[in-house]
């Protein structure tokens, strides 16, 4: 602006001049155009004053063209933001009426956003959407569209696999996840859902070789937990196909660090409580456990169901004596007594537990008990209570 207020101050002392000048001089000097007929006289000063005038209108003039045309120019940007404005807030009601269950809605508005930058949240959305409205063909166009990003890609992916998985396309579901590059498919959910493919399809060794890789990528109680399903499984795997005999001989020629592994123990002595070789899976629980109970083992003693067991009666009522408020200890050994056939013993323990902590599985067993003994009324009170604790 400073430009302005110079140029003023310059054309000010000009026209001063001008007028001045003439009085000085004695002579104001006169200006005659012709244009044909018609003949126009004025003075040099009114012609100056004329220029000037004229040119500070033209300046003006040009000013607000090229104002008016930015206005014009602009437009877009005005229109564009206005615009992206819109699919905001559209975008904002689309998310709301998904959490209120209103998939329609929520499609109508999410429908309203694809030209903005939601970094493909927006698709996830729509995806979420149609699927809970059952238009899985809809789902899954809106899933190909939030893999074009790369913050959605995971989501997406994994919601195509899980959709794959309920039509019972495992392969297809497994390869969808294998298009993810290296660091993508360590992520907890990537190694979750692809490590529930793998067990499907009963791929337990290639499972196996992959656990490995991903343990630092996931929980221990994960690991542990996918440890034993795996091991359970090729446990399985070759009880059903050469036998409780040959699958002892596969336990005892594996390395001694695997046979120490507890996950390995635990999915061992599963196998052999399913092939009925109960006797032997006691001699193993209690071996496992001499130092004390532990907490991946000792749930597998309830499933023991021998006449004499004796030593794992004996072994619990030790643990009682070292720890007379553990409520663990007595339900073990009332389902341990119940399968037994000592119902004296195991009603007697059971009702021990429930005073410490009623819990529903105790109950229940407490009303199996009181109806062999044919006591419906005391059986009836058991279910209820045991009803009202989740």
């Amino acid at each position: 602006m400073k430009w302005l207020f110079y140029s003023l101050g310059l054309l000010a002392l000009l026209v001063a001049a001008l007028i001045v000048a003439p009085m000085v001089l004695g002579d104001r000097g006169y200006v005659l155009i012709t244009l044909g007929d018609t003949a126009i006289e004025m003075t040099v000063v009114s012609l100056v004053i004329s220029f000037v005038v004229l040119a500070l209108a033209w300046w003006v003039l040009k000013r607000l063209f090229f104002w008016i045309m930015s206005l014009f120019k602009g437009s877009h940007r005005w229109f564009g933001a206005l615009g992206e404005r819109k699919r905001q807030v559209a975008f904002f009601r689309g998310i709301q009426c998904l959490a209120e269950g209103e998939n329609h809605q929520s499609l109508h508005y999410l429908g309203k956003t694809s030209n903005g930058d939601f970094d493909g949240v927006n698709y996830l959305a729509a995806a979420q959407a149609a699927h809970d409205s059952g238009d899985i063909a809809h789902a899954r166009r809106m899933l190909e569209l939030a893999e074009d990003y790369d913050n959605a890609r995971i989501a997406a992916v994994l919601m195509q696999s899980r959709i794959d998985l309920s039509e019972g396309k495992t392969d297809s579901a497994l390869a969808r996840i294998d298009t993810l590059d290296e660091k993508q498919q360590h992520h907890p959910k990537v190694i979750a859902l692809k490590a529930r493919l793998m067990a499907e399809k009963g791929q337990w060794q290639a499972l196996e070789d992959k656990l490995s890789d991903w343990r630092k990528h996931i929980r221990k109680d994960d690991y542990v937990s996918w440890s034993r399903r795996i091991a359970k499984g090729k446990f399985a795997e070759i009880a059903s196909k050469q036998g409780a005999h040959q699958l002892k001989a596969y336990w005892d020629s594996l390395p001694r660090k695997i046979r120490h592994d507890t996950a390995y123990r635990a999915a061992y002595t599963e196998q052999l409580l399913e092939q009925g070789m109960h006797s032997e899976a006691q001699d193993l629980l209690l071996k496992w456990q001499k130092s004390g109970p532990d907490p991946v083992l000792f749930p597998l003693l309830k499933s023991l169901n021998l006449a004499n067991a004796t030593p794992t009666i004996q072994a619990l009522e030790g643990w009682i004596k070292r720890d007379d408020e553990n409520v663990e200890l007595y339900s073990a050994l009332g389902h341990v007594a119940h399968n037994a056939g000592d119902d004296e013993l195991a009603e007697k323990v059971l009702m021990r537990a429930t005073k410490i902590a009623p819990r529903q599985e105790d109950l229940l067993l407490l009303a199996q008990i009181s109806e062999r003994r044919q006591d419906t009324t005391q059986a009836l009170t058991f279910i209820k209570q045991g009803m009202h604790i989740q």
